[in-house]
């Protein structure tokens, strides 16, 4: 055989085998490569699976939003304003110093002078507010109050209507006095202090009242010394009046 057809035959299978070798190596280097970069490549995602990312960021919005707002702060999601309290009742129709006036008369003050007792004081100004504001208290009794009878009009009118003479009673406003009208079975009592009249008409019942009979009297009626001392006692309803109008 020709030696350099031999040496020719000879470097072909070298260069074939070697290219073989080479492209076998390049394969598996490749394939390595791939499978290297594939493990170690970072999650573009970042770590963890989506639907905990999801959870975990749903949870921390609503804890973000659940937490309250640093001082001093303004949110537009503040609490409305509490609703203002509810307005005080208006007054009645009535003279507004009734109330007052006859507040000053207390039901133990009452039951000292009448045998059936009361538990409350009420009182009354009519249908509206006199010009006078004058207004009575039903205190086992009529209390009339005349707030602003300044000049003493009223109660030296009303003084002389009773037609009878007049008792001083000594302790009790500026100036009072009892009469005991004909045919009348309990005195009256007319007291005045400041600008305030104070006048107490009892019934002619005497049996309504604590008083001693005049067991002589063949009408039921008082002895003297026991109207003078009712009268006095009555007379304490008007110093509390007074007191409470500040007369």
């Amino acid at each position: 055989m020709d030696p350099t057809s031999r040496r020719g035959q000879l470097m072909f299978k070298l260069r074939f085998a070697l290219g073989t070798a080479l492209g076998v190596g390049l394969v598996a280097f490749n394939l390595a490569a791939c499978s290297s970069s594939s493990s170690t490549k970072p999650s573009a995602a970042g770590t963890g699976s989506p639907s905990t990312q999801t959870t975990t960021s749903t949870a921390a919005t609503a804890a973000t939003n659940s937490a309250p707002p640093p001082a001093g702060a303004n949110s537009s999601a503040s609490a409305a304003p509490a609703a203002p309290a509810a307005s005080a009742a208006a007054s009645g129709d009535g003279e507004p110093l009734a109330p007052i006036g006859c507040g000053g008369i207390t039901p133990a003050m009452v039951n000292a002078l009448v045998t059936t007792p009361v538990t409350s004081i009420t009182f009354s100004s009519g249908f509206g507010v006199y010009a006078d504001h004058h207004f009575e208290c039903d205190a086992g009794m009529q209390v009339g109050v005349y707030p602003q009878d300044s000049n003493k009009a009223q109660y030296t009118a009303d003084l002389a209507a009773e037609n009878a003479a007049p008792n001083p009673i000594s302790g009790v406003g500026d100036v009072a006095v009892y009469t005991l009208a004909p045919l009348a079975g309990m005195p009256d009592v007319y007291a005045h202090k400041g600008t305030v009249t104070c006048e107490l008409k009892p019934s002619s019942t005497v049996t309504d009242y604590k008083i001693t009979v005049d067991p002589s009297s063949l009408t039921g009626i008082a002895t003297a010394d026991a109207q003078a001392a009712w009268a006095t006692k009555a007379a304490g309803l008007c110093t509390g009046v007074f007191t409470a109008l500040k007369a």
